[in-house]
């Protein structure tokens, strides 16, 4: 059960993907809030721009791990720079299934890296379980964990 309302942050370029996660959050997680960046960049001037703002940060942040111009690894290094983010938990996705991109992305600060959910139940419960924890995601569905 979700107490308080959740904030999301998604950065994903395929504006597909983007049209699936917010047709999840409108049905299933209508409570929830989740905001779209179709880049890496154009999260980094957010947090630039929040930042002067004093506005808050997400209770979760994901990053597609392949997009051009600043791939999910360079905007992870850029939000891990920045004190007022330092702290958000951020969830690494790919559609690839190699190991060395689940090892960077914890070497990186991740909190969680996983395979992209790619049906409609799948990123509903995964969505559902980021915003229900919030930071605790040893039961992430699709988790691979570090070492693994």
């Amino acid at each position: 059960m979700i107490d308080q309302p959740c904030v999301v942050y998604l950065v994903d370029d395929e504006a597909d993907y983007r049209f699936l996660v917010q047709q999840v959050f409108s049905i299933f997680l209508p409570g929830q809030q989740i905001r779209f960046f179709g880049s890496g960049l154009d999260l980094v001037a957010h947090l630039e721009l929040a930042s002067d703002q004093k506005k808050g940060t997400p209770e979760v942040l994901i990053l597609d791990i392949d997009m051009p111009r600043m791939n999910g690894f360079q905007t992870l290094l850029q939000v891990k720079r920045h004190p007022d983010w330092q702290g958000v938990p951020v969830v690494m996705m790919t559609n690839r299934d190699q190991a060395e991109y689940a090892q960077e992305s914890y070497r990186l600060g991740a909190s969680a890296f996983l395979l992209k959910p790619i049906n409609l139940n799948a990123i509903r419960d995964v969505m559902g379980f980021l915003c229900e924890h919030k930071g605790d995601f040893e039961q992430l569905p699709g988790l691979i964990r570090r070492g693994a």
